[in-house]
């Protein structure tokens, strides 16, 4: 079985204020697993403790209790290191240089050897839609173009992990969209994404899996799709449903939505036997019969709270 990309267990990190301040809990005993290949969303609330532990996880800083690991390694590990890519939520580039000589230095700094760097770069640049600025120097972009260049730094040393806070931050919707494809066609090549955002649409059509902590704690972590399922709700989908059936499906508590060619029910899960059985027996044809889903920002104000956001 192969070793997970990321793994913590029983992490805790207090902050104190001053030298006899109060003791601040961060993270009190999180425990997780991110599998090699996936794409894993991180998420929580303002102060919920994302920070805390991706600076854990970087070897940033250390866990007063539990161990982390990285790709097998104890963070902060030269050997994990080199095949991170990193992307923090707030960063700074040196504004008097373009993005062609920022790429270059950081290329530098992760020891990654290639033939051909310049044309690394260029490639890179193109991927990050950003071909068409050669020669303006950082200062000028926006802040849309500056995290776009910074998704660019992370990519730099071919990165067998990638960990992203907020990477679709300052970004457009089409900017959104390309960080999206981009993500997923890092997947395709086998890359592992931890990714930490706000933008839950976002999160829920690129992640394979959530990971959802409050206040420090874990609160859920689990399969994209086990965790939007509605356990107790399935919508049944029918070419045609009859006046006169429609008021005993809705007599078991069922919704009906009228479309173009098709009827779609949604009801009670304990119903869908009998519900079926009465469609049947009255000749019409179900076309399907599949559990509901909610959005992952439903979900994630249910488990947490509106009044943490």
């Amino acid at each position: 079985m192969a070793t997970p990309a990321i793994e913590f267990c029983d992490v805790a990190k207090t902050y104190q204020r001053r030298f006899a301040g109060p003791r601040i809990p961060a993270l009190s005993g999180i425990s997780f697993e991110v599998a090699r290949g996936e794409v894993c969303a991180f998420l929580g609330s303002n102060g919920a403790g994302k920070t805390t532990s991706m600076s854990v996880l970087m070897g940033f800083i250390y866990a007063e209790q539990g161990q982390c690991r990285v790709l097998g390694y104890l963070p902060g590990d030269v050997r994990a290191k080199e095949r991170i890519g990193f992307l923090p939520e707030n960063f700074a580039f040196y504004h008097h240089l373009d993005a062609e000589k920022l790429l270059k230095f950081h290329l530098r700094l992760s020891g990654r050897q290639v033939a051909n760097p310049g044309a690394l770069i260029a490639g890179l640049l193109t991927e990050v839609k950003l071909e068409g600025y050669k020669g303006l120097t950082i200062g000028k972009y926006s802040r849309g173009m500056v995290q776009r260049l910074g998704i660019a730094q992370a990519l730099l040393g071919d990165p067998e992990l990638l960990v992203l806070d907020e990477p679709t931050s300052g970004l457009d919707p089409a900017g959104r969209k390309d960080v999206r494809d981009l993500i997923l066609a890092l997947k395709a090549e086998g890359k592992t994404i931890f990714l930490s955002s706000h933008i839950l649409s976002e999160a829920e059509k690129i992640c394979d899996r959530a990971i959802i902590i409050d206040r420090g704690r874990l609160v859920c972590a689990g399969g994209m799709q086990e965790m939007l399922a509605q356990g107790d709700r399935v919508e049944i989908v029918v070419d045609r449903l009859p006046e006169a059936l429609e008021q005993a499906v809705k007599g078991l508590g069922a919704s009906v939505e009228r479309e173009a060619g098709r009827v779609r029910i949604a009801a009670d899960t304990a119903q869908k036997r009998a519900l079926a059985e009465m469609l049947w027996a009255a000749d019409c044809d179900v076309l399907s019969l599949t559990p509901m889903k909610t959005s992952l920002e439903e979900t994630f104000l249910k488990l947490v709270g509106e009044g943490t956001k």
